[in-house]
């Protein structure tokens, strides 16, 4: 009897058991998608280029994508979704200055980073994704880990132990043996290690204890196909003919210091009363280097923009003529491949800088390599460039075709999303 019934339905009853079929295995489907969660605390998404260049490829590739991230700026609503990805912001008590205020951000950022993972659920997460710094964000991970057995992955950014070095010249010897700890966890936890470069490649392997086969380099070159135009805006120049632009992060060891004494030494100089320079940027030294701008007499020449994103920061690479890099050399640096050599030689600009090991192995001929980590030398190579529209055209065409060529982000994201697919398929 009850076939009969089947038989007997009416073409619209099949239909809508078909329909409903359909939306089971649509949310079957859904519910089987696996789910990787990014976390990482010193910037936020989207601004956080690198992060949020990830996190759309591997939506893209058919995971569902979370990031845990602080409140940062502008970007403080606890909970929304950019494309697809569910972003989960946590506040931060301080912004850290000294070594006890470090203490309370980085338990205050554990605490909003293991509340938003055990909310997702560590039995629904498949890979959890850490990026430094810090290197404690191995201890929310590995709680993913043990209760629900998620894999993970150490995008490794930055080298806090070496940082150390060069910011206190290893005299906080405790401090140093705990980053030096959880450097060591963070390896060890990790499934699978992202570096950024050559050089932290081998750090993995040789401090990390990590084989090679398990350590893919991804570079954080800018997506060409994504990148936004902009438009020139001449009032950024302040009224001159040539705009210097320096972009980053503005603490300690990022040399901006040298930056500004660079400026001065440059109004000295051929192009002297030519130029004007935009910092984007912010961090804990800003307020000390406005206030050394006014000390070196450069406050007239030198905009303090703060952080800027989208369409602001689009524009202002579209009127910068020259790219500026500060960083000085030393070990740690060295090692550092910086995001703004690749955003400069993505929008064309040719740049002067330090001649740090890994950006010049990225840079090429596309910039000026002042020695010595000199301010006089900096203000000399710019001063060059401020002089010679055609040498800053034809480096800038170099760079950005050596960027093409050797480090675009289709690349990279194939390299990146080969990490995920060899996790998911259990290679």
């Amino acid at each position: 009897m009850v076939k009969t019934i089947d038989r007997a339905q009416p073409a619209q009853a099949l239909e809508n058991k078909s329909e409903r079929t359909d939306e089971a295995a649509g949310a079957n489907n859904r519910r089987r998608a696996p789910h990787a969660v990014i976390i990482v605390e010193n910037m936020t998404v989207p601004p956080d280029r690198r992060v949020w260049q990830q996190a759309r490829a591997l939506k893209a590739d058919g995971w569902r994508v979370s990031v845990i991230t602080p409140k940062v700026g502008s970007y403080r609503t606890p909970k929304e979704t950019i494309e697809g990805i569910d972003i989960y912001r946590h506040p931060l008590l301080v912004e850290a200055r000294n070594v006890a205020f470090y203490a309370l951000e980085y338990a205050s950022a554990l605490a909003g980073e293991l509340f938003h993972l055990l909310r997702l659920g560590p039995g629904d997460i498949d890979v959890v994704q850490i990026c430094n710094p810090p290197d404690f964000l191995f201890l929310p991970a590995l709680v993913a880990k043990k209760l629900g057995g998620a894999k993970i992955v150490f995008d490794h950014h930055d080298l806090t132990p070496e940082l150390l070095v060069q910011k206190t010249g290893g005299n906080f010897g405790m401090l140093l043996n705990l980053a030096r700890w959880a450097e060591r966890r963070t390896f060890a936890a990790a499934d699978r290690v992202i570096s950024t470069n050559a050089a932290f490649k081998a750090i993995a392997q040789e401090k990390g204890g990590k084989a090679a086969n398990d350590v893919t380099i991804v570079y954080s070159s800018p997506d060409l196909d994504a990148l936004r135009p902009g438009v020139p805006t001449p009032s950024l120049k302040n009224g001159k003919d040539v705009l210097l632009f320096w972009v980053g992060v503005m603490g300690s060891q990022d040399g901006v210091d040298l930056l500004l004494e660079a400026m001065a030494a440059l109004k000295e100089m051929p192009g002297g009363d030519r130029f004007h320079l935009l910092i984007a940027g912010d961090g804990p030294e800003r307020f000390a280097m406005e206030v050394r701008s006014h000390e070196l007499g450069v406050q007239n020449d030198t905009t303090f923009a703060g952080f800027l994103s989208g369409d602001e920061l689009a524009n202002a690479f579209a009127t910068a003529d020259i790219g500026v890099g500060s960083d000085p050399k030393n070990a740690f640096n060295d090692c550092l491949a910086m995001n703004k050599v690749m955003e400069y030689m993505a929008y064309g600009l040719p740049s002067v800088m330090f001649g740090l090991d890994e950006c010049r192995k990225i840079a090429g001929a596309s910039a000026f390599y002042a020695a010595n980590n000199n301010p006089a030398a900096l203000a000399a190579g710019l001063s060059n460039l401020i002089e010679s529209p055609a040498m800053r055209a034809a480096m800038g065409a170099k760079g950005k075709a050596r960027l093409m060529k050797d480090y675009c982000w289709q690349r990279q994201k194939e390299r990146y999303l080969d990490v995920y697919r060899s996790l998911r398929s259990g290679a």
